[in-house]
């Protein structure tokens, strides 16, 4: 924090504003205010109290108390805490020249940890003044540009009329107001403690809900269709300005996500899980998970397509019916930043939700039952109906050729009860720079004892069962070998011991 940039820009000799200098207080409660500058651009100035400065803002259209408009604030130089009692004329000539009256002023208490959000660029924080209450945010945009946003609490929407017709009176109360710090400290304090206790998040690790693979599509309205994307399925657990972002075998991705945490920070909540998939597009709007290996490596162009919420501001959804929960997730997601996605879906059309999938060159659908609840198993509650063949398979050797020395092939298998299976080898589907992260990966990790029988003339090198691979195939032969196959991609955020063969309506 520091002072040096409002003193530069004023004459104390010509003004009558304070001096800068960083003051700290006794008292426990931080106040705020409000200024009404009617200089060269009429504006209102907000101020918070933080580390002996006021923090200070331009709101160009004042501090709205209507959840639905964000407010443009544009951060300025720190002020002196003595700012907080300045009314007056500003000189012509002088920086800022014009009037200041005092518009609102109070207490206020930060949500969550200041230092954090400051960082961060999200605050999030309760007013209690005799005109702006309640809980408010500031999103930072860029290095100087902010939104102030109002929640919606119980003080939300107050009428324009109302708040001209206070603004007077607030003038005259702002001194009595600063004695009354103690009660409006205790005030804050206690409803926003009971209010963040009752939001806690009652649960920070789940099983996520997997879908059945079926190759009939599910007749009738209660059917919800949705298109299936490819990512990484990605549980986010949010609680009062602190983000965390799970695989479905709990990896933290959280700092592989990062583009997304402000995002999320931005929705209007205080606690929530959501369930979705991280994606990223190509050219022809197709989520494509290479490419999203590739913009994660650079923190671009990657998507959250959100299907499900669990659980909203200290309330377990989980036990809400599918549809209800779409409509909840549906609300939270309205006007959400454009990397948020909302999964929208289709009821009682399952043909035509997979014939438009087919026609995008899509992976496939998914179909959940209106009425479910979310068990975070593989009830048959969630089905998918994919428009070509492909799943994860363990990766337990390779082998090269004198045409391809780095590599020639990966063997395939999957798990029976605790027992690895050959399902096949693939040869396709990487390039050069495949085959040489591969074939370093695989090396690290080679072992003498072979994963599986196999009857072959050719070298192999086994490797100890630790890589998961994607792979896209045509069909499998009555040996349930797979026939066509074609390297995708690696799979981190799958759980090697998990991988089973997938096969259309099994139980």
């Amino acid at each position: 924090m520091t002072l040096k940039q409002y003193n530069e820009k004023r004459n104390f000799n010509a003004t009558t504003e304070p001096k800068g200098k960083i003051k700290q207080t006794k008292n426990k409660a931080l106040k705020f205010v409000v200024q009404h500058h009617r200089a060269r651009a009429d504006h209102y100035d907000f101020r918070l109290e933080y580390n002996g400065v006021l923090l200070s803002w331009a709101v160009p259209k004042g501090v709205s108390m209507d959840p639905n408009d964000k407010r443009l604030a544009v951060h300025v130089e720190d002020h002196p805490l003595d700012y907080i009692t300045f009314e007056g004329i500003i000189p012509k000539g002088n920086y800022g020249a014009g009037t200041v009256e005092i518009f609102d002023c109070g207490n206020y208490a930060p949500v969550y940890d200041f230092d954090y959000g400051f960082k961060k660029g999200h605050l999030k924080f309760v007013l209690n003044g005799k005109i702006l209450k309640g809980e408010f945010s500031l999103v930072k945009i860029d290095e100087k540009n902010w939104l102030i946003i109002k929640s919606a609490d119980e003080f939300a929407k107050i009428e324009k009329e109302k708040i001209t017709k206070n603004s007077q009176k607030i003038l005259k109360n702002s001194k009595k107001l600063a004695k009354n710090e103690q009660n409006s400290e205790k005030l804050i304090k206690n409803s926003q403690n009971l209010k963040n206790s009752a939001e806690k998040l009652s649960f920070k690790s789940c099983e996520v809900q997997l879908a059945k693979l079926t190759e009939k599509i599910p007749t009738g309205n209660n059917w919800l269709f949705e298109i299936k994307y490819d990512g990484y399925r990605i549980l986010t657990f949010t609680e009062f300005g602190e983000v965390k972002f799970l695989t479905r075998n709990k990896q933290d991705y959280t700092k592989k996500l990062e583009p997304l945490k402000n995002s999320v920070l931005n929705l209007k909540a205080n606690s929530f899980v959501l369930d979705g998939e991280v994606v990223a597009f190509d050219s022809a709007g197709r989520s494509d998970f290479s490419l999203l290996q590739q913009e994660l490596k650079s923190n671009k162009n990657i998507a959250y397509v959100v299907f499900d919420i669990l659980a909203l501001n200290g309330k377990d959804l989980r036990n809400t019916p599918q549809l209800e929960r779409k409509q909840i997730l549906e609300k939270l997601l309205k006007n959400c930043p454009p990397n948020l996605i909302y999964s929208s879906h289709t009821t009682g059309n399952g043909k035509k939700c997979f014939e438009f999938a087919k026609q995008k060159n899509l992976e496939g659908i998914i179909a959940k039952k209106a009425d479910a609840i979310y068990t975070g198993t593989r009830n048959g509650d969630w089905l998918k109906i994919k428009c070509y063949l492909r799943q994860e398979f363990v990766i337990c050797g390779y082998t090269t050729t004198a045409k391809n020395q780095t590599l020639s092939a990966l063997l395939l298998g999957v798990y029976n009860k605790d027992k690895l299976t050959f399902v096949g080898k693939v040869g396709t589907g990487f390039n050069e720079q495949d085959k040489t992260m591969l074939r370093a990966k695989l090396d690290k990790i080679k072992t003498a004892k072979p994963n599986f029988e196999l009857k072959t003339k050719e070298i192999i090198v086994w490797t100890k069962p630790k890589l998961v691979a994607e792979i896209q195939y045509a069909e499998l032969t009555r040996d349930k070998i797979l026939r066509q196959p074609s390297f995708v991609a690696l799979r981190e955020d799958k759980p090697v011991k998990l991988i089973k063969l997938e096969l259309a309506d099994e139980k």
